[in-house]
């Protein structure tokens, strides 16, 4: 169970800015869905969510630079190709925007999260203790490191 006041530290990741794009990824995670619904429509921003169980990976493709956030929640255990899934989460970013990774604590070690991300060409990779049950991972997206796009 996320509590309130984790709700709260969590959404503090993000800014308050009027159309704000955040793109959620989930895996039976309603609390954070739901927080990230109401951090967007409040700011007037807008949210796309995905359920993981949906997602085919032959076939998952997104806009590039189209979302400010993505937050990919308890689903890293799922994955087959997790590079091939951090790659299209990478380019649907837009510049210096971030990544943030939610796992259940025991499924992936945060070491685990910040070696796919740090592969992966993401930068100021931090893990952040916002949650009793689950480990947080936030990374960013810089404009001409790796990847570039």
């Amino acid at each position: 169970m996320i509590t309130n006041k984790e709700i709260e530290t969590f959404l503090s990741l993000f800014q308050k800015a009027p159309n704000t794009t955040v793109l959620n990824i989930d895996h039976q995670c309603p609390e954070i869905k739901e927080a990230l619904f109401d951090f967007t429509e409040k700011i007037n921003g807008k949210l796309t969510y995905k359920e993981f169980n949906s997602i085919d990976l032959d076939k998952f493709k997104l806009v590039a630079r189209d979302f400010e956030y993505v937050v990919v929640t308890d689903c890293l255990n799922e994955i087959e190709d997790i590079d091939k899934f951090i790659k299209v989460i990478y380019h649907s970013l837009e510049n210096s925007a971030n990544v943030i990774l939610i796992s259940h604590k025991n499924k992936n070690s945060l070491q685990f999260m910040v070696e796919v991300l740090d592969r992966n060409d993401f930068r100021a990779t931090n893990s952040i203790d916002i949650f009793n049950d689950y480990d947080l991972v936030v990374a960013k997206k810089m404009h001409m490191w790796g990847n570039g796009l």
